[in-house]
C-alpha cells in the first residue's frame, strides 16, 4: 500500500482492519522474509533509535525516515478495489471523452423527448371533442388562456426594448403634464367659485348689517322715550319722599321728647339703686372686718401651739443624740478589743510563714540547679549531632560533584555521537529534498505545456464561433427588422389607448412627435 506524506514524514492512510485475526503460530506465512501477521510489541521495534540520557533517566528516540514502511499486510478485497480505483489518473483526453459522452447522452435524451412530444400532439389531433361538450369548452378556455399568455409574454418581451421603455417614460411624463394641467384648471375653477361665494356672503352680511342698524335705531328711540318717562316718575317720587321725610322728622322729634322723659325717670331709679348698693357694701365690709379679727386671733393661738411643739421636738432630739453617743462609745471599745486579738493572731501566723518560706526557697534552688545541669547536657548532645551532620554533608557534596562531572563527560560524548548521526540523517534528507524539487520542476513544466495546449484549443474554438456569428448576421438583421415593426405597432396601440382615455389631442400629438411614429 503506498504511503501518504503528512508534513515532513511518511505515515499510512486511515487505518483499516486486516483480514482475519491470526497469530504467527496459526498462519506462519512470510513476504520478503517477514511474517504477514506479525504485530510489533512496541513502537521502536525494527526501527533505528537513538538513546538520550538526561536528568530523568534514559530515553529512546526514533530516527525519522522518509522511506515507506515495507512491513507486509493483508488487505481485504474491498479495500484493494478502493485503492485501485483511486490510483487511476484521469488525463485531459479522458475528461474530453467524458464530456463528449455526456453531451451525446444529453442530445439523445432531447431527441427522445421531442419524439414523445410529437407523438402526443398527433394523438391529441386525432382525438377531437364534440362541439358544445365540456371537453370542447375546457379546450376553448385553455386555448384562450394560452393565447392570452402568449400575447402577454410578447408584450413583456417588447416592454424590455429600450425604445418602448423610452416611450413609456414619454407617455408617463405626458400623462403627468395632462394631469397637472387638469389639476391647475380645477384649482382655478375652485378659486373662482370661492371668490363668487365670498362676494355673495359679503352681500348677505351687508344686508344683515343694515337690517340690524335699523333695529338698533328703533331700540334707541324706545329707550329715550322710556328714559323720559323714568325721569318724570323719579321727580314725582322725590317730591313725595320729601313730604314723607318732613312728617317723619316731626314724628322723630316727638319720640325723642318722650325718650328724654323716660331717661330721666330711669336715671332717678338708677340713683336709688346705687344708694341701696352702697349701703349693702358697707354692711359687708363690717362683717369682713369682724371675720378678719377673729382670724388674727386664731392665728396667734396657732403660733403659740407651734412653739410648744418645737420645744418638745428639740428636747426629744437632744435625748436621742445622747443615747446614740453612748452607743458609739461602747462600740468603739469593742472594736479596739477585737483589733488587739487580731494583731496577736497575725503575729503568730507570720512567724509560722517565715519558716515555711525558707524551706520552699531551698527546695526551689536545688530544683533549678538540677534543670540547668540537664539543659547543659542536652545542648552538648545537640552540638555533637550538628557537627556529625555537617561532616556527612561535606562528604556527600564531594561525592555529588564527582558524579556530576562523570555524568557531564558521558553526556558530552553521547551528544557528539548523536550530532554525527543527526548530521548524516540531515544530509540524506537534503539529497532527497533536492530530488523532490527536481521532480516538482518537471511537473510544473509539463503543466505549463498542457495549459498552452488548452489555450490554443480555446482560441480555435473562439475563431470558429466568430465565423458562425458572421454567418448568422443576415438572420439577425431580419430578426431586428421584425422586432422593430412589432415595437412600432405596439407603440401605436399605446397611443391609441391614450386617445381612448380622452387625453387631449395636443398631448397625443406631442407624444407621436417625440416617438416619431408614422401616420
Amino acid at each position: 500500500m503506498p504511503p501518504t506524506t503528512t508534513g515532513k514524514f511518511h505515515s499510512r492512510t486511515k487505518p483499516f482492519k486486516q483480514g482475519g485475526h491470526h497469530s504467527i503460530e496459526q498462519c506462519p506465512q512470510k513476504v520478503n522474509g517477514q511474517y504477514i501477521h506479525n504485530r510489533p510489541q512496541k513502537a521502536t521495534e525494527g526501527k533505528p533509535v537513538v538513546k538520550l540520557y538526561d536528568q530523568s533517566g534514559q530515553r529512546e528516540l526514533i530516527i525519522p525516515n522518509r522511506s515507506p514502511i515495507d512491513r507486509p499486510v493483508v488487505v481485504p478485497d474491498r479495500e484493494f478495489d478502493r485503492l485501485k480505483k483511486q490510483s487511476t489518473v484521469i488525463t485531459l483526453q479522458d475528461k474530453i471523452a467524458m464530456l463528449e459522452a455526456a453531451e451525446r447522452e444529453k442530445s439523445k435524451l432531447q431527441m427522445e423527448s421531442v419524439k414523445r412530444k410529437e407523438a402526443l400532439h398527433k394523438a391529441q389531433k386525432i382525438q377531437k371533442a364534440a362541439p358544445g361538450s365540456k371537453l370542447d369548452t375546457a379546450e376553448t378556455q385553455a386555448a384562450d388562456k394560452n393565447l392570452y399568455l402568449l400575447n402577454r409574454s410578447k408584450e413583456l418581451l417588447i416592454e424590455q426594448d429600450d425604445r418602448v421603455k423610452n416611450a413609456n417614460r414619454v407617455i408617463l411624463a405626458t400623462k403627468c403634464r395632462a394631469i397637472r394641467r387638469a389639476q391647475i384648471e380645477e384649482k382655478e375653477l375652485i378659486a373662482r367659485q370661492l371668490r363668487e361665494e365670498e362676494m355673495r356672503l359679503d352681500m348677505m352680511m351687508e344686508q344683515r348689517r343694515q337690517k340690524l342698524m335699523s333695529i338698533e335705531e328703533k331700540k334707541r328711540e324706545e329707550e329715550e322715550k322710556k328714559k323720559k318717562q323714568y325721569v318724570s316718575e323719579v321727580t314725582r317720587q322725590i317730591k313725595e319722599n320729601e313730604i314723607g321725610r318732613l312728617l317723619e322728622a316731626e314724628k322723630i322729634e316727638e319720640e325723642s321728647k318722650m325718650l328724654n322723659r323716660a331717661l330721666i325717670a330711669l336715671q332717678k331709679e338708677e340713683e336709688e339703686k346705687q344708694k341701696r348698693r352702697y349701703e349693702a357694701q358697707q354692711k359687708i365690709r363690717k362683717e369682713f372686718a369682724k371675720a378678719d379679727a377673729e382670724v388674727q386671733h386664731y392665728k396667734k393661738l396657732r403660733e403659740e401651739e407651734n412653739k410648744i411643739a418645737a420645744m418638745r421636738i428639740e428636747k426629744f432630739m437632744r435625748e436621742k443624740q445622747e443615747r446614740e453617743e453612748a452607743r458609739e462609745k461602747e462600740q468603739e471599745a469593742i472594736k479596739v478589743q477585737k483589733e488587739k486579738e487580731i494583731a496577736a493572731m497575725r503575729a503568730a501566723q507570720e512567724k509560722a510563714m517565715d519558716s515555711q518560706a525558707m524551706m520552699d526557697e531551698l527546695n526551689a534552688m536545688r530544683w533549678q540547679e538540677e534543670k540547668e545541669r540537664e539543659w547543659r547536657e542536652q545542648e552538648k548532645a545537640k552540638a555533637r549531632k550538628r557537627q556529625q551532620a555537617l561532616d556527612d554533608l561535606r562528604v556527600a557534596r564531594r561525592q555529588q560533584i564527582e558524579d556530576i562531572r562523570k555524568a557531564q563527560a558521558v553526556a558530552l560524548a553521547r551528544d557528539e555521537e548523536d550530532f554525527k548521526k543527526v548530521a548524516t540523517v540531515q544530509k540524506e534528507l537534503h539529497e532527497k529534498d533536492k530530488e523532490k524539487q527536481r521532480k516538482k520542476k518537471a511537473q510544473i513544466e509539463n503543466h505549463r505545456k498542457e495549459l498552452l495546449k488548452q489555450i490554443n484549443e480555446k482560441e480555435r474554438e473562439r475563431i470558429y464561433y466568430q465565423q458562425e456569428k458572421f454567418e448568422d448576421g443576415t438572420a439577425q438583421r431580419l430578426e431586428i427588422e421584425i422586432r422593430d415593426r412589432n415595437v412600432e405597432e405596439y407603440l401605436k396601440n399605446k397611443v391609441k389607448g391614450l386617445k381612448d382615455m380622452n387625453i387631449p389631442e395636443k398631448y397625443v400629438a406631442d407624444i407621436e412627435r417625440q416617438l416619431k411614429l408614422k401616420k
